[in-house]
C-alpha cells in the first residue's frame, strides 16, 4: 500500500510540473476502428497516379448508335443498290456506268477496263470483249448457250458452253435426252465464267488428246441423234435438237453425226425447247474431228 501511494504522489508531481512549464502532455491512446479501417483501405503510392487514386468525374458519353444498318459498296456511279433493296441506307449507290479503272457492283454498263458484277446490262468484261454484257439477263438468269458441238470419230465428244455475261455455273446442268426420251440424264456444272469465256466439257478420250482445249473431262454419252439441253435453276436456257423426238441416225440428214458444229455469230442467245431445230440457220458444219477453235468463240475466224 505504501509503494502504491508513493507512485501516485510522483504521478501528481509530474502532472503539476508539466503544467508549470506550459507543456502539453500527450497520453497514448488506442487506435479507433474507423482510423484502422481507413489506413487499411488507403492505396499505396505508385499504382494509379500520385497516390494510387483515380479522378472521379462524369462518365464518358456513349457514341451514338445508327438507327439503321449501313451497307457500303465500292466503285461506279448510278442508282440505288443492294442496300436499298434490303431496306438499308447505302453509303454508295450501285449501278450506272462503271468506272474506267475501278469497279462497280450489281448492275450498270461496264466502262473501259472496268469490271462489274451481277445485274442488269452490266457485266464483268475481259480485254478485247467489252460491250454491254451483264452477268444476268433481265429475267435474272445466266446468259449461257452452246457455242460448239463435237461428235467425232470413236468416242471423241465435246460441248462448248459460252457465257455472254459473267455468271456462276452452280445450279446449272447438262441434260442428255437419248433416242427421243422425255426424261434426261443429268450432269451438274460447276465453276464460274467471265463475259466472253467458255467452258468446254470433253469425253475422257478427247481430253487426253486435246488437254489444252478442255476444261473438264467427264462422261459424255450423246450421239448424233440425241437432244441436249442447258438448264440453270430448273429453267432451260438452250436446246440442241428437239426434246422427245428421235430423228433416226442424226439431225439434219447427217449434219450432227461425226461432225463438228459451231454456232453462228448471229446467234447471241439460247434456243427455247419449243422452237424447231434448224441446224443450218444457227450452226456451221465442219469435218470430223475438227478441234481448231474448241475452247474459244472467235467469230472473226468463223465463216
Amino acid at each position: 500500500m505504501r509503494q502504491r501511494g508513493i507512485r501516485k504522489r510522483w504521478f501528481v508531481v509530474g502532472v503539476l510540473w508539466a503544467c508549470a512549464c506550459d507543456q502539453q502532455l500527450d497520453l497514448p491512446q488506442a487506435p479507433t476502428k474507423r482510423a484502422t479501417s481507413a489506413a487499411a483501405n488507403r492505396p499505396s503510392d505508385g499504382i494509379t497516379g500520385a497516390a494510387g487514386m483515380t479522378q472521379e468525374g462524369d462518365p464518358p458519353e456513349r457514341l451514338p448508335l445508327p438507327t439503321e444498318p449501313q451497307l457500303t459498296s465500292f466503285g461506279g456511279e448510278g442508282g440505288q443498290g443492294l442496300a436499298e433493296d434490303m431496306g438499308m441506307e447505302a453509303t454508295r449507290p450501285r449501278g450506272g456506268a462503271g468506272g474506267g479503272s475501278g469497279s462497280s457492283t450489281l448492275g450498270g454498263a461496264a466502262g473501259a477496263g472496268g469490271t462489274q458484277r451481277a445485274g442488269g446490262a452490266g457485266g464483268m468484261t475481259t480485254a478485247g470483249i467489252g460491250g454491254e454484257a451483264g452477268s444476268a439477263s433481265e429475267s435474272g438468269l445466266p446468259q449461257l448457250y452452246f457455242s460448239e458441238y463435237v461428235e467425232g470419230s470413236g468416242s471423241f465428244k465435246a460441248l462448248e458452253i459460252y457465257a455472254a455475261a459473267a455468271c456462276s455455273l452452280e445450279g446449272c446442268e447438262l441434260q442428255t435426252f437419248s433416242n427421243g426420251k422425255a426424261e434426261p440424264s443429268r450432269l451438274a456444272l460447276h465453276g464460274s465464267l467471265l463475259a466472253g469465256q467458255t467452258h468446254v466439257l470433253c469425253s475422257s478420250t478427247l481430253a487426253a488428246a486435246q488437254p489444252s482445249a478442255c476444261n473438264r473431262s467427264t462422261s459424255l454419252t450423246f450421239n448424233g441423234d440425241d437432244a441436249l439441253a442447258l438448264s440453270c435453276g430448273a429453267v432451260t436456257l438452250d436446246v440442241f435438237g428437239e426434246i422427245g423426238v428421235d430423228p433416226g441416225d442424226s439431225w439434219a440428214d447427217g449434219a450432227t453425226l461425226d461432225h463438228t458444229l459451231r454456232r453462228r455469230c448471229s446467234v447471241t442467245q439460247g434456243r427455247a425447247a419449243s422452237e424447231p431445230f434448224d441446224v443450218d440457220a444457227e450452226w456451221i458444219t465442219f469435218g470430223t474431228d475438227t478441234f481448231a477453235d474448241l475452247g474459244r468463240r472467235d467469230c472473226t475466224a468463223t465463216p
